[in-house]
């Protein structure tokens, strides 16, 4: 999807959560470009800009800026392409570059829901398997 822009150029960028935080699809995401807030949605967003180096921050709105990341950008020569991957977890920073981004946070939910099944496991299997070292 290309923009057409009378002032020159334009920003792809893309946006994405995972799906362990799926409660992000309630909210969209926001860019502040040079001190513009801009709104943005999850996926593929092209914003017609001026040719020159843009200060960009992408962050999703919560009852914080949650998920905040930073990176500059100039669109003289072509339309850069951002990619912004926003945390799993509530309280850390987003992933922003000119590639593809991993989720922050990633490894350690994956830990924590681990730990978390194998309690739920062990508290439902527990008593069977205390009931069963009785009979013994």
């Amino acid at each position: 999807m290309i923009v057409t822009n009378p002032q020159g150029g334009y920003l792809r960028i893309f946006t994405k959560y995972h799906w362990m935080a799926f409660m992000l699809a309630l909210f969209a995401p926001k860019a502040v470009i040079n001190g513009h807030t801009v709104p943005l949605k999850w996926g593929e967003n092209v914003i017609p800009m001026p040719f020159g180096t843009h200060h960009i921050e992408i962050f999703v709105p919560y009852l914080w800026k949650f998920g905040s990341a930073t990176i500059a950008v100039d669109n003289t020569q072509y339309a850069p392409t951002i990619h912004y991957a926003a945390p799993v977890w509530a309280f850390g920073n987003g992933a922003i570059g000119f590639e593809p981004q991993k989720h922050p946070g990633l490894t350690a939910a994956y830990v924590l829901y681990g730990v978390l099944a194998a309690v739920i496991v062990l508290c439902c299997c527990g008593s069977f398997l205390l009931s069963l070292a009785d009979n013994s």
